[in-house]
């Protein structure tokens, strides 16, 4: 009950806002342009973006491997403790020690590789989305947009009973990003 009265408060508000928008645009002669687009696209079409994914992806392949293999270690440990019943005491309590040491060399070696590639993901991609925000900037401005909305946000939360297509600007401000920012080739050796 509680959360259909925050979601009704929340549109209620977010109506009266909208509504307060249109009436002072009109006063002043502009009128609210609002749009939608989906920033995870961005990752694989902006070109400068997927470069940089790209080169994190090679660079971290060797750690995503290393997990794996230490998953499967632990997998097939777990399968030998659990099948086989021919297993002494002592060869079932060393398995099981050595599987919980493997577990946490893992847990370690995956919480200190995930921290890591979010530490390299934001060297590498912070100053792009700087400058697509800037560029989003100028982009709204040139096409009298006052508002933008995440796309995949509106649609986790259900907030947005309908847009129509043309308020989907995703794939005009990628082109026209891409067009702006050229990515050089990667040279081949």
């Amino acid at each position: 009950m509680k959360i259909k009265l925050l979601l009704a408060l929340a549109l209620l508000l977010l109506g009266a806002t909208s509504a307060f928008a249109q009436a002072s645009g009109a006063a002043n002669g502009s009128k609210t342009k609002v749009a939608i687009i989906d920033v995870l696209s961005f990752r694989d079409q902006v070109g400068e973006l997927k470069a940089k994914y790209e080169k994190l992806q090679n660079e971290f392949t060797p750690k995503y491997k290393e997990l794996e293999a230490m998953q499967a270690k632990i997998a097939n440990q777990e399968k030998v403790l659990s099948e086989n019943k021919n297993l002494t005491p002592q060869q079932a309590a060393k398995l099981t020690e050595d599987m919980e040491a493997l577990k946490r060399d893992y847990n370690r070696t995956l919480e200190d590789s995930q921290g890591q590639a979010q530490r390299r993901e934001r060297e590498e991609t912070e100053a792009i989305y700087d400058k697509l925000s800037k560029f989003m900037d100028q982009y709204c401005a040139k096409n009298g947009i006052t508002h933008v909305f995440d796309a995949r946000r509106l649609q986790e939360t259900g907030m947005v009973v309908y847009a129509a297509a043309t308020a989907n600007i995703t794939d005009d401000f990628i082109k026209e990003y891409n067009k702006a920012n050229p990515v050089q080739a990667a040279s081949t050796k």
